[in-house]
């Protein structure tokens, strides 16, 4: 683990709002700049297109499910199955993400399988097929998310790594605002194999920025985390340059990090409470609200949602007076204010500030997540890896969320209960923190 001294100034170095690290920030044994602007601007529209494709269909297909008259306990099962593939794919993917160089073919396989596999959803009522098709999502999406990790800290190193981070994310919420504008807009008018349409087109400006990275730009040691903390006077050749690539940790000293493992309990936890919320929110309007517009209304919350996040995460990949921890302190808090919101107002503007407040906590989550990771196993040469396994815990609790909300509702619609339910869950990942957090001070 590295010292406190180090991480500061990992986390810290200063950045403009969009624009490229500071033409100062180097690399760990460093003479050159981090990466070129160009690929690090790509690597941010990437994130921007991504965001339609990397989660399919989301919380629409719960929607459109609900109005196709699918069993309750089947549309569980279909969103957990997705859930569930991710969970078994993403330590893989993460594995695979440290060891390849072939990072942009791993991306474009990816995410034309996920376009391919929410175009199957929408031609069958099948429960195999449906199956299958978040299955192939949730493997593609592990892929997607893995290869996007491995980029960014392979062009912004340790040191850029918080500012392109929040960069990515905020350039993730700006283009779900826009894809679920589009997808709500063709759904409601077109009806909701339109949003296809919508997903291909995300999926073709993806492509193109994925291009427009260059390969000699990225850093493959320093992607899988085998990059030191970075020193105040560096006068030793770039790593690349002499040849010294650090081995990676063996596997019994990696899977000894404790820290690492409760902050993926934390993660799982919240994800366990949270999941569900969005989908439930819109599944209660269908099924109790005639003539709601539940896909118009979910269009609408998603957007909600988003436009919260992006000022979060640039907050969050910013602050210089608050560290990390206080972010995830302040998701985890946030949570169960949102369920109690959800579970008292059943009217659709609940969407309103019930999205807000996952906006606040999903964004500050979504930046700390992987700064947090690279923290806990800096040097390993196992960063990916490490979070791969964090987002499988993650995947676990969002995979056992819908399972879980929509039994608790049940033939009987105990919609509030279920809100309920989700909110407690939440409320246990504090402790589990706290604890990850007094670990990582003895690690260190």
């Amino acid at each position: 683990m590295t010292t406190a001294a180090h991480t500061a100034t990992a986390d810290t170095a200063p950045a403009g709002l969009f624009g490229d690290p500071p033409s100062g920030t180097r690399t760990a044994g460093g003479s050159a700049p981090v990466a070129a602007g160009a690929s690090l601007t790509a690597l941010a529209w990437m994130a921007f297109f991504m965001a339609d494709v990397r989660d399919g269909l989301g919380p629409f297909l719960a929607t459109y499910l609900q109005t196709q008259r699918i069993d309750q306990t089947m549309i569980g099962i279909v969103m957990s199955a997705g859930g569930l593939a991710a969970m078994l794919a993403t330590p893989l993917a993460g594995a695979w993400a440290d060891r390849t160089r072939a990072k942009r073919v791993l991306i474009a396989v990816a995410a034309i399988a996920v376009l391919g596999a929410s175009a199957l959803a929408f031609s069958t009522r099948s429960p195999a097929m449906l199956i299958l098709s978040q299955v192939l999502t949730g493997v593609a999406g592990a892929l997607l998310a893995a290869g996007l990790a491995a980029l960014t800290l392979g062009l912004a190193r340790s040191s850029g790594l918080r500012h392109q981070t929040g960069r990515n994310e905020a350039f993730s919420h700006a283009g779900n605002i826009v894809s679920a504008l589009g997808a709500a807009a063709f759904a409601h008018w077109l009806g909701a194999p339109w949003m296809l349409v919508v997903m291909a087109a995300m999926a073709v400006g993806a492509l193109a920025c994925l291009l427009s990275i260059r390969d000699r730009d990225i850093d493959h040691v320093a992607a899988r985390g085998s990059e030191a903390a970075p020193e105040p006077v560096r006068t030793r050749a770039p790593a690349a340059a002499t040849g010294a690539h650090p081995a990676p940790e063996g596997w019994r000293a990696f899977l000894s990090h404790r820290a690492l493992w409760l902050f993926g309990l934390t993660c799982a936890l919240f994800h366990l409470g949270n999941a569900a919320m969005l989908p439930l929110l819109n599944q209660r309007l269908a099924a109790t609200v005639p003539d709601s517009a539940p896909l118009l209304w979910t269009g609408i919350a998603i957007v909600v949602a988003q436009l919260t996040m992006v000022p979060v995460a640039l907050w969050v990949s910013r602050s210089r007076r608050f560290d990390l921890q206080v972010f995830v302190y302040l998701a985890i808090l946030a949570l169960p204010v949102r369920g109690i919101l959800a579970w008292a107002i059943p009217e659709a503007w609940a969407n309103i500030p019930v999205q807000i407040l996952d906006g606040l906590a999903a964004g500050a989550l979504g930046v700390a997540t992987p700064l947090m990771v690279e923290r806990y196993v800096r040097g390993s040469g196992r960063y990916n890896t490490a979070l791969g396994l964090v987002m499988t815990l993650q995947g676990i609790g969002a995979a056992l969320s819908p399972a879980i909300a929509n039994s608790v509702v049940g033939a009987q619609g105990h919609f509030g209960l279920a809100f309920a339910v989700l909110a407690g869950c939440a409320v246990l990942a504090l402790p589990v923190f706290w604890f990850a957090q007094r670990q990582a001070g003895r690690q260190r």
